[in-house]
């Protein structure tokens, strides 16, 4: 079967490895259209269709510190210190910190890896997680980085309670549609695609959402790395779920401020494929 999505503790730390080197050549060389999807949020913070952003929004305060991780175009960081916030962001590309830092000088922008000469007063992840290799680990990292009784965030889609699967999973032999591989008489390809969709990934999928939570379940072969066109969600290696998050910081002693469970007012339309988590680090970490 195409579909291989395991759980992290099921891996082996070669093939970590492996799918970290992939995706991270996937991104030193991304479409052109990949932040500038990504960037369209930055004009489309309101109730309806950002809430948990704005949720987020509302925890800062003036001279607070905030980290985000996984900045991308940091379409945050302008609302950030409208609310007088000091920004820091954290990202690959050095290309793209260069654009943010010319975009917002008041802002910090760091590259994967640097150190950090302080924690921060909220640690933030918007849509990124599902983009981790090893989510526990950058869960770790997010932790370490926030200061003792600070606050973290992480706002990703919800992969394992809605319906269907991400982009990033596909069906069959090769990343095409279904109507292309019978329209080119690749018959085998079709035949086994359609036996996945329809019988394996539910069968998959029912079994997942059963599972004790804590697994991080991860996509090994993500669509873009077998020839699949970019569209969002495309290159998901993370198939990110509520439980796994609230598990990871329940486990670390963390109080469950607010979450897309919990949080009111949020619409149907966005909780069917969204997930939201705000917690707060103990003032005494034990770790």
């Amino acid at each position: 079967m195409s579909i291989r999505i395991l759980r992290r503790s099921e891996l082996t730390a070669p093939e970590i490895e492996s799918l970290n080197r992939a995706m991270a050549a996937f991104y030193a060389q991304t479409p052109s259209s990949y932040y500038e999807i990504a960037g369209r949020a930055a004009g489309q913070y309101s109730p309806a269709q950002q809430p948990f952003h704005m949720h987020l929004l509302e925890q800062v305060r003036p001279g607070m510190s905030v980290l985000e991780m996984g900045c991308g175009t940091a379409h945050l960081c302008p609302h950030v210190e409208n609310r007088g916030g000091i920004y820091t962001g954290i990202d690959h590309s050095p290309d793209l910190l260069r654009a943010n830092s010319s975009r917002f000088p008041q802002a910090r922008f760091l590259p994967v890896g640097a150190m950090l000469e302080r924690q921060f007063d909220l640690v933030a992840s918007l849509y990124t997680i599902e983009h981790v290799v090893d989510p526990p680990a950058y869960l770790q990292a997010m932790w370490s980085a926030c200061r003792p009784g600070g606050l973290l965030a992480v706002i990703c889609p919800e992969f394992i309670e809605c319906e269907g699967f991400p982009q990033s999973v596909f069906y069959g032999t090769t990343a095409r549609r279904l109507r292309e591989k019978i329209q080119s008489f690749a018959l085998a390809d079709a035949l086994r695609h359609a036996l996945e969709v329809k019988w394996l990934a539910p069968r998959w999928k029912a079994a997942a959402r059963q599972s004790p939570p804590g697994a991080f379940w991860i996509n090994t072969r993500p669509a873009v790395l077998h020839g699949g066109a970019y569209s969002i969600d495309a290159d998901a290696v993370h198939l990110s779920t509520l439980r796994d998050l609230v598990w990871w910081f329940e486990s670390h002693s963390a109080t469950i401020v607010t979450s897309s469970k919990s949080l009111p007012g949020v619409p149907p339309a966005v909780l069917r494929f969204n997930c939201y988590l705000l917690a707060r680090k103990p003032h005494s970490d034990p770790r």
